[in-house]
């Protein structure tokens, strides 16, 4: 006699069962990568803008350093009053760093995460104006 067997409704039960596991598995890693890629490029504080840091007046014929954090940024006196820096921001808490190269003098400026920055020079201290 051709047809069934009595093993035969077993095998096909394994045989679903464990299609059906393998769509399970496949699906759950494919959930995972698509989660943590989507942390990934829309995490808050992303590093996606870069800061805009202007020149005043008063800076003109001066020759300063303009450090992010540990990176030297500019070197020199601002050709004009229309010098404009854009950096990328590269990470999340930064500090500008701006030394005169005359006396060696630092200031240390902490800069929000969004904005333009505008540079001042009063009494030869920098301070900084959020735009």
């Amino acid at each position: 006699m051709i047809g069934r067997t009595r093993g035969h409704g077993a095998n096909m039960r394994f045989l679903y069962g464990s299609v059906f596991f393998f769509f399970v598995i496949i699906i759950t890693i494919g959930l995972f990568a698509y989660y943590s890629l989507y942390k990934h490029w829309n995490k808050p504080g992303d590093a996606r803008f870069s800061y805009e840091i202007s020149f005043s007046p008063s800076f003109a014929g001066k020759a300063y350093d303009v450090y992010l954090n540990d990176s030297l940024v500019y070197a020199g006196a601002p050709v004009n009053t229309d010098t404009v820096l854009r950096i990328n921001r590269f990470a999340t808490d930064n500090a500008l760093l701006v030394v005169d190269k005359a006396s060696d003098g630092v200031s240390i400026l902490q800069i929000p995460d969004r904005g333009k920055i505008g540079l001042n020079l009063v009494n030869g201290t920098v301070t900084t104006v959020i735009k």
